[in-house]
């Protein structure tokens, strides 16, 4: 992983969303997983 992927990841994870890093043939793939509640 570079220093760009993880400055990318760590701006994620300060807005307090999840990051999800995927393995490709091309490199490392970061992204953002935002959940919002529900309300029934």
């Amino acid at each position: 992983m570079t220093i760009e992927i993880i400055k990318a990841i760590e701006a994620i994870l300060s807005k307090g969303d999840r990051a999800e890093v995927i393995p490709t043939k091309d490199g490392p793939k970061v992204v953002r997983i935002k959940r919002d509640p529900v309300k029934i």
